[in-house]
């Protein structure tokens, strides 16, 4: 029923792609609000990842940065969170990462919930996304312990990513910071894929689609 990994009109073709890969070896850090690392699908795909989110009451884990990417969960009860136009009505929990990392790696041909697009590859969890978002510098520091860069305070990552994923996205230009870090995780082979958005808008007024050395 997954028509989007087919050969058909809409389709990627990731049904005759696994003929050649399933992405064996390779390592995809997902840039998140982290995962629920307990769930079936994403059983024996995980590595171990980290939690990029400084604020404690953003992470809701009463903490800092830490060795746990679990998501606690984005919701937010109405006008917690700022918006542009102010009209904060509240959410529930998106459970985004997990979702984006079962869309690349779920457990296939196991009876049980979806196909990933490349079932052989590892994930690193990368915990950054909180409740009411983010913060800019946490992005860096994610971004660049993903590749395998040194983050103070940090242990280094042992499984330095190939592929640098990051479904999310933000008004506005590339800063040259965060320009620099992406530079840098490419120079020491990172590839970076950021979402074009679901906005219909110009990707080139969204960060980190329009970055440099970003796969949008």
């Amino acid at each position: 029923e997954q028509w989007d990994m087919t050969s058909g009109s809409y389709g990627i073709n990731a049904t005759n792609a696994w003929s050649q890969s399933t992405g064996k070896g390779i390592t995809v850090a997902v840039i998140d609000n982290g995962v629920l690392t307990d769930h079936p699908d994403l059983e024996g795909q995980l590595l171990p990842g980290y939690d990029f989110i400084s604020d404690a009451e953003r992470a809701r884990d009463n903490d800092g940065y830490d060795a746990d990417p679990y998501d606690e969960g984005d919701w937010n009860e109405p006008g917690e969170c700022p918006t542009p136009n102010g009209a904060d009505r509240g959410r529930p929990s998106s459970w985004h990462g997990s979702h984006v990392a079962g869309t690349i790696a779920a457990r296939t041909n196991n009876g049980d919930g979806v196909a990933g697009v490349a079932p052989d590859a590892k994930i690193v969890p990368i915990r950054f996304l909180g409740r009411c978002g983010s913060d800019g510098a946490n992005l860096v520091d994610a971004i660049t312990w993903a590749s395998g860069g040194k983050v103070n305070g940090v242990p280094v990552n042992k499984n330095r990513a190939q592929v640098i994923n990051m479904s999310l996205g933000g008004p506005g230009a590339c800063t040259r910071f965060l320009q620099k870090t992406i530079d840098s995780a490419v120079a020491r082979g990172s590839i970076i894929v950021a979402a074009a958005g679901n906005s219909d808008e110009d990707a080139g007024n969204a960060i980190p689609a329009s970055c440099e050395n970003v796969i949008t």
